[in-house]
């Protein structure tokens, strides 16, 4: 379980500027949830509802904007890596059942599970469609 802080690396970068802001405020947002789940677990029950709104909130609208910016640019494989959001949401949903407990545990679990996908998520599929992107201005 992933139980430090995620600070955004140059690493993450896919040379997209309104792309790469949205993933660094994502790991932002993402860190709210850390801030409750290791540094302030007396704030979880009163906090956490409102963090998780700002994650789910904000994932949709990245993702939407993702999308809409792939296929404009003529991915070919935009619908595929749709689905990968799509899957996301799903296993979100799927979480924040767990998360309607008073249970920290659960929230820094939450918290793992959101920063390795995300990181992993730009460090493969995102790179792939920029790459394309990027080759093909």
């Amino acid at each position: 379980m992933m139980s430090e802080r995620v600070e955004w690396k140059d690493s993450y970068v896919l040379g997209i500027p309104e792309i790469d802001n949205q993933h660094r405020h994502l790991i932002d947002v993402a860190n709210e949830l850390y801030e409750i789940a290791f540094v302030k677990p007396e704030k979880y029950k009163e906090s956490m509802a409102e963090v998780l709104k700002k994650i789910v909130d904000y994932t949709v609208y990245h993702f939407s904007s993702e999308e809409e910016y792939m296929k404009s640019k003529g991915y070919a494989a935009s619908d595929v890596h749709k689905a990968a959001h799509d899957g996301f949401i799903k296993e979100v949903e799927y979480q924040l059942k767990k998360l309607a407990s008073d249970d920290v545990l659960a929230g820094a679990k939450f918290y793992s599970f959101i920063c390795n996908w995300i990181l992993t998520h730009i460090a493969k599929a995102d790179k792939i469609w920029a790459t394309f992107v990027l080759s093909n201005k």
